[in-house]
């Protein structure tokens, strides 16, 4: 994708709004204004059954029903939802000891921080994915919640969800995974997998910001507490008017990525591997991470010798990318996910992220590595 002089290459970060979402996201501006928790009258209940038909869509992504969604702001509302589970599970029980993936998102880290309960962090893999191994170590009969990013959004690292899943089944312990990334990287039924809590969010699969929901599966909804009371919407799971139009922008998105998902990856991953030879091969900059098992379209690169936030300056107004992760790029603080990659400050001063999506092209591509050998200096 092209913005005017850009080249967008920060899919991780947000995903454009895809026209078609965008087409029905109108269509219910227009129609569905009234308020769907309005039960007197025939336009709040059009609003309430265009709600539960965009609920259909996204459940079926992952192979649930309408009534294991429970919508809210944002993926990182729902990772609060997953760890007032583990509160929850720690009053009931006893157990006080949450397991969060080392490279976790930011908004799982802080809240499990200042959760009151003991938290550990589960080490990295050669990939840069929770270490399966290394977890299966540290389970006790303390641990009320193992959470794990699904797919890494700064390394790409995708979890071994299924065997974190049997693990947890088989000791007893609730399991949650951020799954904002992973739609875009892989399948996933969650059924079949047996993930009880699954986070994700709209702007990560082509739909709006401002929504995403937090997934559940059999026999935990008397874990569920949700972060917003409000009037009892949505079963009492989450309070709040509930934006009809965001929904049914979401459930298009989620539609559209059920149908295009296998395809499409294989061509962005295609994208990604010429753009990555290109800089490898001219000896500009190296992958971080592993090249199997890993999110199609991100590139996290190493530009030795080269401060990132200062070549990222130099590709203005043509590329636009991530030092790191958008959610803590505005820190001076290193990335937490280079460093639990075992990668030293330095380093990781010099890794930009490139991702790569829906509307990105092999002439994109390679305009982008034109720009960048300008900027080191190889043109």
């Amino acid at each position: 994708m092209q913005v005017g002089d850009t080249i967008y290459l920060d899919y991780q970060a947000a995903t454009p709004l895809d026209d078609r979402v965008l087409r029905v996201m109108q269509a219910a501006f227009a129609t569905h204004f009234a308020n769907p928790h309005a039960a007197d009258h025939v336009l709040g209940w059009r609003a309430a059954a265009a709600i539960d038909a965009a609920a259909s869509k996204v459940a079926a992504l992952f192979g649930l029903q309408a009534d294991d969604v429970i919508f809210t702001s944002g993926a990182s509302e729902a990772n609060a939802m997953a760890l007032n589970a583990a509160r929850a599970i720690a009053s009931q029980t006893g157990r006080t000891e949450v397991l969060i993936g080392s490279a976790d998102h930011g908004s799982i880290r802080n809240e499990a921080n200042s959760s009151r309960l003991t938290v550990k962090h589960i080490p990295l893999d050669e990939r840069g994915a929770p270490d399966h191994d290394k977890l299966r170590a540290m389970i006790s009969d303390e641990t009320a919640l193992v959470s794990v990013i699904g797919v890494n959004n700064e390394n790409g690292a995708i979890a071994e969800l299924a065997a974190i899943a049997a693990l947890c089944r088989s000791c007893g312990v609730l399991f949650h995974a951020d799954l904002a990334q992973a739609p875009l990287a892989m399948d996933i039924n969650l059924l079949d997998l047996d993930i009880p809590f699954a986070t994700i969010s709209a702007h990560k699969l082509y739909g709006p910001k401002g929504i995403g929901a937090l997934l559940t599966g059999p026999g935990v909804s008397e874990f569920v507490r949700p972060v917003v009371m409000g009037a009892g919407q949505q079963g009492g799971r989450r309070g709040g008017t509930m934006p009809t139009e965001l929904i049914v922008g979401f459930g298009e998105a989620c539609r559209l990525v059920s149908i295009d998902g296998p395809i499409e990856r294989e061509r962005i991953a295609s994208i990604k591997d010429r753009f990555v030879e290109q800089l490898e091969e001219k000896q500009i900059a190296n992958l971080v991470g592993a090249r199997k098992d890993r999110h199609p379209g991100n590139a996290l690169m190493h530009f030795q010798g080269q401060n990132a936030a200062d070549l990222l300056a130099r590709l203005q107004p043509h590329i636009a990318a991530s030092t790191q992760s958008a959610c803590s790029s505005g820190t001076m603080e290193p990335s937490h996910v280079l460093s639990a990659m075992g990668i030293d400050r330095g380093a990781a001063s010099e890794c930009i992220r490139f991702s790569f999506g829906r509307f990105s092209d092999f002439r994109q591509a390679d305009r982008a590595i034109a720009f960048i050998l300008n900027a080191v200096g190889m043109n």
